[in-house]
């Protein structure tokens, strides 16, 4: 392509074209064109090119800064960033950059709701809706929970024992 626009400029050589006027200008991009059509290079982006290349400059992996566009949708961890890397800082392991440098990034505080999700799957919640809001659990409730495990306890020794 190279080639084929410096052949036109030595054809428009001859002819003193004066680049600072506008119709001069044109008249040399309109011949261009005319030649990159006639060899088949030239290339008019559609409306929908032209969407999907503004659409790739914004899928970037805020953690690492890489284009994440072409990754598959399975690879995709919140947003626009690459799952691998969200697991990383999950795992607290530092993130390579796209100019090779390893980062550390700052997780933001989990929210009361998050927090009060991981208390009642991981423990301590009794999933009682008059828990909600609630660190701790009342006195009754704790000896109760203590009632029911020595129960449990009691009942497994006495179904090995038969």
């Amino acid at each position: 392509m190279k080639q084929l626009i410096m052949n036109v400029l030595e054809d428009m050589s001859g002819g003193q074209v004066n680049l600072a006027s506008e119709a001069a200008r044109r008249t040399v991009a309109t011949t261009i064109t005319a030649a990159l059509k006639t060899k088949g290079s030239y290339k008019e982006y559609t409306v929908y090119e032209l969407e999907e290349q503004k659409a790739r400059e914004t899928w970037v992996c805020s953690i690492c800064g890489e284009n994440t566009y072409d990754v598959d949708y399975e690879y995709i961890g919140s947003c626009t960033n690459h799952l691998g890397c969200e697991l990383k800082l999950e795992l607290e392991e530092p993130v390579q950059t796209e100019d090779g440098e390893y980062v550390e990034v700052e997780r933001r505080e989990k929210n009361w709701l998050q927090k009060k999700h991981e208390n009642k799957v991981f423990g301590g919640d009794t999933g009682t809706d008059a828990d909600f809001g609630h660190d701790d659990i009342p006195e009754g409730l704790k000896r109760a929970k203590e009632l029911s495990q020595e129960a449990i306890k009691e009942g497994m020794k006495s179904s090995y024992k038969k």
